[in-house]
């Protein structure tokens, strides 16, 4: 039996920035992403540079909240982008990684059960 690594479909943003107050903004993202995927993205957003204000993203539902002059807006929806697609491709990396290292178990697994049932082969007429 085969192993079938979970599925991932690339979290994106998937509309313009929102406000109610000139200062918090939410982004809507294309879906619910996994805990792993949000450490990720929040190592990332965090570690960024670039980013001319400390916004904090929240992932609530479906949404990316953030703190930000207007004026900065633009630049730290890119920085946003950005972080979601290192996001991304370290969480794909780390389900492949995750795969991989199940894999090699399942196989030492068989290798041990093989092993086994040669050892019973081997000695049964005694």
């Amino acid at each position: 039996m085969s192993f079938v690594p979970a599925r991932f479909t690339d979290i994106r943003r998937s509309g313009p920035p929102t406000t109610t107050d000139g200062t918090e903004w939410t982004i809507p993202i294309s879906g619910q992403p996994p805990g792993e995927w949000v450490r990720f993205f929040e190592r990332h957003a965090g570690a960024d540079s670039k980013a001319t204000v400390r916004w904090v993203a929240n992932v609530h539902v479906i949404q990316l909240g953030f703190k930000s002059a207007p004026e900065e807006v633009g630049q730290n929806v890119q920085t946003i982008d950005r972080c979601i697609a290192l996001a991304n491709d370290q969480y794909r990396d780390w389900l492949e990684a995750a795969h991989r290292k199940g894999e090699q178990r399942r196989r030492g697994e068989q290798t041990e059960a093989d092993r086994v049932r040669d050892l019973n082969e081997r000695f049964k007429d005694l």
